[in-house]
C-alpha cells in the first residue's frame, strides 16, 4: 500500500527539526496510533512507545472524553474535528486545542493526521481582552451617566432663563455658558465613543 511505503518520510516531514510547536500523530483507521511526535508524547504524559497501538481517547482526559464521541460520526464520515481540551497538570489548567483530520483514498479513510497545540495563553488573552471590554464599557456608561446628566440638566436650566432674560448682555453671556456646554458634551461624546480627548 502508498502509505505504508511512504510513511518513514511521513514520520520525517511531521519532526522536522525537532522544533515543531504542535504535537503531531498518526492514527491507523481503526484510531489508534501509529506515530507521534515529541510534544504529542508531553501531552500523553507517557513514552514515545507507550502509546503505540493504543486509541486516541486514551490521551484525552476522562470528563472530557464525551466531546470526542461525540465527533466520532463526524471523523467517521470523513470530516475533520476540532476539540478544545482543558487538563489539568500541576495543579494548573492548561487548554489544548485537538485536531483530527482524516486521510482518504479510493473512497476509503486510510489514516488520520491529528494536532495538538497548547492554546492556554491565547484564551487567557481572550479572557483578559474581554475582561477589558467589559471595564471600557463600564468606564463609558459612566461617564455617560455622571457627565452628561448633569451637562443636559444645567443646558436646559439655562435656556428656561434665556427665554425669560430681555437683557442684551446678559442673553449673550448665557448663550456663550450654553455653547460652552455643548463644547463639553462633544469632548464627552468624544472620550466615548473614540476614546480621544477633542471637540
Amino acid at each position: 500500500m502508498a502509505i505504508s511505503k511512504n510513511m518513514e518520510s511521513i514520520y520525517m516531514h511531521l519532526d522536522g527539526d525537532g522544533e515543531s510547536a504542535e504535537g503531531l500523530f498518526i492514527l491507523n483507521s481503526g484510531g489508534n496510533f501509529v506515530y507521534l511526535n515529541e510534544k504529542a508524547v508531553l501531552f500523553a504524559g507517557e513514552k514515545q512507545g507507550a502509546l503505540a497501538g493504543k486509541p486516541l481517547i486514551s490521551i484525552i482526559p476522562e470528563r472530557e472524553r464525551g466531546k470526542v464521541y461525540g465527533k466520532l460520526v463526524d471523523l467517521i464520515n470523513g470530516k475533520s474535528i476540532s476539540l478544545t481540551i482543558p487538563k489539568y497538570e500541576y495543579g494548573m489548567r492548561r487548554i489544548f486545542e485537538l485536531n483530527v483530520n482524516p486521510v482518504i483514498q479510493n473512497h476509503k479513510t486510510v489514516m488520520f493526521v491529528g494536532t495538538i497545540r497548547d492554546i492556554t495563553y491565547i484564551k487567557k488573552m481572550e479572557s483578559e481582552r474581554k475582561k477589558m471590554m467589559i471595564r471600557e464599557q463600564n468606564f463609558r456608561e459612566s461617564v455617560a451617566h455622571h457627565f452628561f446628566n448633569p451637562l443636559a440638566i444645567a443646558r436646559g436650566y439655562l435656556q428656561l432663563v434665556v427665554e425669560k432674560t430681555s437683557d442684551g448682555e446678559e442673553r449673550r453671556k448665557l448663550e456663550s455658558s450654553i455653547a460652552a456646554i455643548g463644547r463639553v458634551e462633544s469632548v464627552v461624546k468624544n472620550v466615548i465613543r473614540y476614546g480621544d480627548v477633542r471637540e
